[in-house]
């Protein structure tokens, strides 16, 4: 790495450290009225002038001026402090003046005796401003569930309390200038994803190569976005219904902890097993000291093939990407990959791994005539297509942690409300895509479609990403949150009984094997945890009993 790049990321910690302990850009005293919408923004990946543009694109609205002649929208209060909007909710009505706060993680404090207005019907049952479409329908439907709060008292009682504020879809980001040494084909299922790792560990130490290092997966800390590939390959073998059922705790139609032998969770966790062991050396051994903007300089260096990411990578390396470009005259082309279909589900349908990768091409159009093929499990071509099909929509996302709230008792509630709605318009998705550089709300909009000029604009990277989460081909569908289910919540159901899974599979292997812990070893331990008193008890807290 550079001097300079070294210094840029020295800056980079300092400044968080800086945020993470004070205010940045608090306001002075602005008159708190019905017409005054003072805001909160958490400074994530996707900064903040997603919100300052937002706010200007609102208030030009004809509908806004006529609704409030007295509108002030003081420069928000920004700041990087993961707890600082609970400490100002913590203070109550006397010492919190903010009308609406975009934070994270606020479900904590929802249901009808926490902080939040309920938005059920004023903001999710209501219609988009200037769109013949109700606001739930057009936000992404696992967010409408992720946002939802449940009385474990009583199921019936849906409600919601928060909307999300960043689609925050994750999958592989990948160097195409580098990838393209080893394979001009990216890989459409996980065996083909592990067979260009075990290729590039091959090539480790080629003198001529621009890539020797020897490892194809970039990456930080222990676990960061790694660990989110596991539940997508779980879905796409188990299907999304049987992937739900689990959080649901329900297995042949009856609630059972049976949930805890769907071999989906296994297979899926293989896949992280392989990619992870410390002999493969497919990840970089120095992932774990890693922070993660130096993860994401290395990997814009040309460090690594793949990196686990997301969709405001663009935006936070902005300033060092063209710090690189300035530097070294050039940078790699980076793109945004599909997620690999897990391999056992060519098994599960009966055909080979070929001949899943030859449908895959088949469900995304990049062939137009259908592969030839025969299950040896007697599924039709159909049936096989349909579950390949449905395994290629599934995502990841973080976006349903990034949360907006109104405290029920802002003064300025109805122009919070108001805001929330028009973040569904189209106005808002290309104002909100523009200021992060390609990023989305978690609203259906599929930027090809409605302004080319503006898809044009972006980089490769939030391209290629907009291709796939907005294909022609197939609707994606982003993993509801584990705390969508009262299971998860109150029944203190998870995945694995154990949840380390990245260091132990990550870690060198020493002592007796029967210690090392295993793929089938998490799925055996957590069989064996959940005993009958154990399980009748976490339905009884999640109110799933009589």
């Amino acid at each position: 790495m550079k001097k300079s790049l070294k210094r840029t990321l020295c800056a980079l910690m300092a400044f968080t450290s800086v945020a993470s302990a004070g205010l940045v850009g608090c306001n002075k005293a602005v008159p708190d009225t019905d017409q005054t919408l003072q805001i909160y923004v958490y400074k994530a990946g996707y900064g903040t002038k997603w919100c300052t543009d937002l706010i200007e694109v609102f208030q030009q609205q004809d509908w806004v001026k006529e609704k409030y002649p007295n509108l002030i929208i003081p420069k928000p209060t920004i700041n990087g402090v993961d707890s600082f909007a609970e400490t100002r909710l913590s203070a109550g009505e006397k010492g919190n003046s903010f009308d609406l706060m975009f934070a994270i993680n606020l479900d904590y404090n929802t249901g009808p005796n926490g902080d939040f207005l309920d938005l059920t019907d004023v903001v999710y049952g209501s219609n988009v401003p200037g769109e013949n479409v109700k606001w739930s329908e057009k936000s992404l439907e696992s967010y409408n569930e992720s946002n939802t709060y449940i009385d474990p008292m009583d199921l019936s009682s849906k409600r919601q309390y928060l909307t999300s504020w960043a689609g925050g879809m994750n999958t592989i980001l990948y160097n195409e200038t580098l990838l393209n040494q080893f394979t001009d084909k990216l890989p459409n299922t996980t065996d083909e994803l592990i067979e260009i790792c075990a290729q590039v560990k091959a090539n480790e130490g080629q003198k001529n190569d621009k890539y020797n290092k020897g490892y194809s997966f970039m990456e930080y800390g222990t676990g960061s976005y790694f660990v989110h590939m596991m539940p997508i390959y779980w879905a796409q073998y188990e299907g999304i219904t049987n992937y739900k059922n689990f959080w649901n705790g329900i297995d042949n139609n009856r609630y059972s902890k049976g949930i805890f032998e769907q071999k989906g969770r296994l297979y899926a966790l293989e896949v992280m097993e392989e990619l992870l062991d410390s002999k493969n050396a497919y990840l970089t051994r120095s992932a774990p000291t890693l922070e993660f903007m130096q993860a994401q300089t290395l990997f814009l260096q040309g460090n690594g093939l793949f990196f686990c990411n997301g969709d405001w990578f663009d935006n936070e390396m902005a300033s060092i990407r063209q710090q690189i470009i300035e530097e070294q005259g050039y940078i790699d082309t980076f793109k945004t990959m599909k997620m690999p279909i897990v391999s056992k589900l060519g098994e599960k349908l009966g055909i080979t791994d070929a001949e899943l990768s030859a449908i895959v091409d088949y469900v995304d159009g990049t062939t137009s005539v259908e592969p030839t093929f025969a299950s040896t499990k007697s599924y039709t071509n159909a049936e096989v297509i349909a579950a390949v099909r449905e395994a290629r929509t599934v995502v990841h996302s973080l976006g349903p942690n990034h949360q907006a709230g109104i405290p029920h008792y802002a003064k300025g509630k109805d122009v919070a409300i108001d805001f929330l709605r028009f973040m569904a318009t189209d106005i808002a998705q290309e104002s909100y895509i523009q200021s992060t550089g390609g990023a989305s709300l978690p609203f259906k909009y599929k930027l090809k479609e409605k302004n080319m000029e503006l898809y044009n604009s972006l980089g490769t990277m939030q391209q290629t990403r907009h291709d796939y989460f907005g294909s022609s081909q197939y609707e994606v569908y982003t993993l509801p949150s584990n705390r969508a289910f009262p299971l998860f919540q109150y029944g203190g159901v998870k995945a694995f009984t154990r949840e380390e899974y990245f260091t132990d599979f990550f870690a060198e292997k020493k002592g007796d094997p029967k210690n090392w812990w295993t793929a089938q070893k998490y799925f055996d331990e957590t069989i064996k945890a959940w005993t009958d008193v154990k399980w009748q008890n976490a339905l009884s807290l999640s109110g799933l009993l009589a």
